[in-house]
């Protein structure tokens, strides 16, 4: 597998180009909630008391279930998932995990939940949770999010989460030395190549992708016939002036290569946080040879402007990580439909896919799905 992330350029020069962004020119005065990306939020450690094997039941048969592209419970989800980058900056694993299970449990819901009965029900919602989704249902908010949303520190840290390459150890000693916006870290932070791309492009990496932008994408990797100015034409990116032809990225590199968009694009989002591209070619050998001409080719085009990542290897795939975000994928034609399963995701549905070929005895990744697997079972040590 050939792994590639890198930072493409049309939606970059798009909004780069413009004063109002751009952390090397903006100065944000203080952190504030707005700059706080609502992601999956996490809970507090009583509320992720599930049930172990109440859980696992659910998890181990989640993968059976259909899976829409939209909850009816979206607005208890969005509320329950604002406290995610609180615990995601404190680093709390337990709570985390306990809310990502729960805000999936509850997205698989196949009907709107009236009251805090229902929602007891549902596997995976215990008790505190419960009270939360009855208080978000009577007032459409939870008070809980005001509270710990509401300091600077965790506005300050959740900022600077959004800095590719910054964890929550990082994040909490950029905090520690005093910085408080990106331009105290454009100033002032020693910091990695990797984060110093991150920086350079902080609005667009923690930019939601819109599914029309995402088909574009694919479009110039896969057979985009045209120019960059007929896709800003076509998708409003009115401040691209590049006037380079791009015809065909992979079958100048190679003819017969198939692609395949993956991630929340493939899962039928309205919007995606990167752009997954599975890259293989059907004779089973080609492949091997186009991972890092495709990538030149496409930055030759202007496509491609920073890599945060030049190259992962896994197994007998690459990918490349690039910046808002395009993540490239090569894998051999053997392992195209594992990876399409795994790439696609999402992470949960992974889990659950992994724990049910478990459970019969199998294996699965990426790389595929492996039968009569022996497993040792470890001796306990006094």
């Amino acid at each position: 597998m050939y792994i590639g992330n890198a930072v493409f350029s049309h939606v970059a020069a798009n909004k780069c180009a413009s004063p109002d962004h751009g952390p090397d020119i903006e100065l944000l005065p203080k952190a504030s909630k707005e700059e706080s990306s609502a992601l999956a939020n996490e809970p507090r450690q009583d509320d992720a008391k599930v049930p172990i094997a109440k859980f696992q039941n659910y998890l181990e048969n989640n993968c059976r279930h259909d899976h829409q592209s939209s909850s009816p419970n979206h607005q208890v989800t969005e509320e329950l998932t604002k406290l995610l980058e609180v615990y995601r900056a404190n680093n709390d694993t337990w709570r985390i995990a306990g809310y990502q299970k729960a805000i999936a449990a509850i997205n698989a819901y196949p009907k709107e939940i009236t009251s805090y009965d229902e929602a007891r029900q549902i596997r995976g919602v215990g008790e505190r949770l419960a009270a939360k989704v009855a208080e978000i249902l009577a007032s459409g908010k939870l008070r809980k999010v005001e509270e710990v949303c509401g300091s600077e520190e965790t506005a300050v840290i959740s900022l600077f989460l959004g800095v590719w390459g910054a964890g929550p150890s990082t994040a909490r000693a950029w905090y520690a030395q005093g910085l408080r916006t990106l331009q105290d870290l454009h100033e002032r932070a020693s910091l990695t190549r990797h984060q110093k791309v991150g920086l350079l492009h902080y609005h667009d990496l923690n930019a939601r992708i819109p599914r029309h932008e995402a088909a574009a994408i694919h479009s110039f990797v896969r057979h985009p016939a045209g120019t960059f100015t007929k896709l800003s034409q076509t998708y409003g990116w009115d401040c691209l002036s590049i006037q380079i032809d791009v015809s065909r990225c992979c079958a100048e590199v190679c003819a017969g290569l198939v692609t395949e968009v993956c991630g929340s694009y493939r899962r039928g989002r309205a919007t995606c946080g990167d752009v997954d591209i599975l890259v293989s070619h059907p004779d089973g050998s080609s492949h091997h040879d186009v991972f890092l001409p495709l990538l030149d080719n496409m930055k030759k085009k202007g496509f491609l402007t920073d890599d945060l990542v030049t190259q992962e290897d896994n197994g007998n795939q690459q990918k490349y990580l690039g910046h808002r975000r395009i993540d490239i994928i090569v894998v051999p034609y053997s392992e195209f439909a594992p990876a399409l399963l795994y790439f696609t995701g999402s992470a949960h549905f992974n889990r659950s896919m992994r724990l049910l070929a478990t459970k019969m005895g199998m294996s699965l990744s990426e790389h595929g799905l492996r039968t009569n697997v022996v497993r040792k079972v470890s001796a306990q040590v006094a």
